[in-house]
């Protein structure tokens, strides 16, 4: 049988029919445990059949729990366990003979707690699991999260689905991820938090989302593997087919001690991960929000054909440290051509802007229909392959409101939308209550236009410059967009 014939029974985690969520507590300082496991997937809308397991019975989450996993009515394909970690192999037990397909343990206190004991437990567990033909997720892990099928651990992730398949190593970094991407008008297909990796891996997980038809792109939070060499076949297989991005945990020594204390990971020397995701082709991140700024890029905007880039935006000075994050990340902001230039001085006037480039376009807030003119200009601009339009919406000498914001930038929005160089709006410099509340609904905005926003002309020249890099060294340059 082939790996990924093997891997296929990981279809249980993503499309179960009946799904038991055993060992929720009715304590009120465990309450928030059904906000997590039962609430999103009754919001959701789960396709199939949900039980609540508790050994007291009673009602939790809203639901009647059964007393055990044998009393629940049918054949269940899935199982959420967050009994102790002591109890878990009678669970397994109990599971192998009800016929469960797949365990997911929110339960921790295994190998990450580095006591002998503990890993013994787990080992335990695996060598259960693999007598009775069960496939184990985590333990120490949040789980899936699958909008398509109705699944989920997090009541305020998008119910909508997308086209990103994330496999990550922290269950908290995938909070920190998903929401992250999600504000930007992002969304995924599947997402996946796999804690120690006992069974199920991350090599296990490329494969899959390699595979799966609703998986455009591929993104990772990873603190360390068992199989390097594996590792590497697998990302070069999944770079083969599709995008591939990774957050990688532990790249100092400090990082590499805190990720053996969180998930039991042999996380290796920062070198040879480096190396690593080089050689398979891997677009390596170094935040979530950078990440999100690359995701953003992938997918929404269409990759340059080069790297000549005009600046335009609202302050002088913000323009002058936005050329400087341009040139840092490898962009080149040529000069107006003269044809440009003198066309462009009929739009702007030229007392207190700057009409090089970058441009100022601090005066076109009083003159809206001017926008439309100066983005048919830059559509005649031959050679120039990025533009990035940024506004500080904190620096001026009045700070937004957001009430008035709306108006303000609309017209910069539509003529924007018009723009058929490869461009994306950088929303940055929030400094106080009233810009930020400006700012939220300035992305908003831009969310329900589908244009491509960044937080920071920093973390938008740098995805640009990857953007650039992963389209060049595409095989036949295919397009996302």
């Amino acid at each position: 049988m082939s790996e990924y014939q093997e891997n296929s029974t990981l279809d249980h985690l993503f499309n179960p029919k009946t799904i038991a969520v055993v060992g929720l507590s009715t304590a009120p300082d465990k309450a928030w445990l059904s906000e997590c496991y039962i609430t999103p997937m009754l919001e959701m809308g789960f396709h199939g059949r949900l039980f609540v397991v508790n050994p007291k019975g009673g009602h939790i989450g809203g639901m009647a729990a059964y007393s055990s996993l044998q009393e629940v009515p049918g054949p269940v394909d899935y199982v959420v366990s967050l009994v102790p970690a002591h109890h878990t192999p009678q669970l397994l037990a109990d599971c192998t003979e009800k016929g469960v397909k797949a365990v997911q343990f929110y339960t921790a206190g295994f190998s990450e707690t580095g006591v002998d004991e503990d890993a013994h437990l787990q080992a335990q567990l695996v060598e259960m699991a693999q007598r009775s033909g069960l496939r184990l997720l985590g333990p120490n892990c949040m789980g899936i999260y699958c909008p398509k099928s109705g699944i989920g651990f997090c009541p305020d992730f998008p119910k909508e689905p997308g086209e990103i398949g994330l496999l990550c190593q922290s269950g908290g970094n995938t909070g920190h991820i998903v929401r992250t991407v999600a504000a930007r008008g992002l969304r995924f297909s599947k997402v996946v938090s796999y804690g120690n990796a006992c069974d199920i891996n991350e090599r296990d997980l490329l494969d899959y989302f390699v595979e799966d038809n609703d998986t455009q792109a591929i993104a990772a939070y990873l603190e360390g593997t068992t199989d390097g060499r594996r590792l590497l076949q697998c990302l070069t297989r999944a770079t083969s087919h599709k995008p591939v991005t990774i957050l990688k945990g532990g790249c100092t020594e400090a990082g590499i001690r805190a990720a053996a204390t969180h998930t039991g990971s042999l996380a290796g020397t920062d070198v040879l991960w480096d190396g690593l995701f080089k050689q398979a082709g891997v677009v390596r991140v170094s935040t979530p929000e950078e990440m999100a700024d690359f995701l953003v890029a992938l997918l929404q905007v269409r990759p340059p054909r080069g790297l000549n880039t005009c600046v335009v935006g609202i302050g002088g000075g913000a323009n002058v440290l936005a050329t400087d994050d341009c040139e840092r990340a490898g962009l080149t902001l040529p000069p107006l051509p003269d044809h440009i230039l003198s066309r462009l001085k009929h739009i702007i006037p030229r007392a207190g802007a700057m009409l090089r480039n970058p441009i100022d376009a601090f005066p076109l807030i009083g003159a809206p229909s001017n926008w439309r003119q100066l983005v048919d200009l830059l559509n005649e601009w031959e050679g120039l392959d990025l533009v990035l339009f940024q506004n500080a919406l904190g620096t001026p000498p009045l700070p937004p409101r957001y009430e008035s914001i709306a108006p303000a930038i609309e017209p910069m929005l539509s003529a924007v939308a018009e723009c058929r160089v490869p461009f994306a709006l950088v929303w940055h410099a929030i400094t106080n209550d009233d810009s930020w509340q400006a700012s939220l609904r300035v992305q908003g905005m831009s969310v329900d236009r589908g244009l491509p926003f960044f937080t920071s002309m920093r973390g938008a020249a740098l995805a640009m410059r990857r953007l650039f890099n992963h389209h060049a060294s595409m095989p036949g340059n295919v397009d996302l967009q």
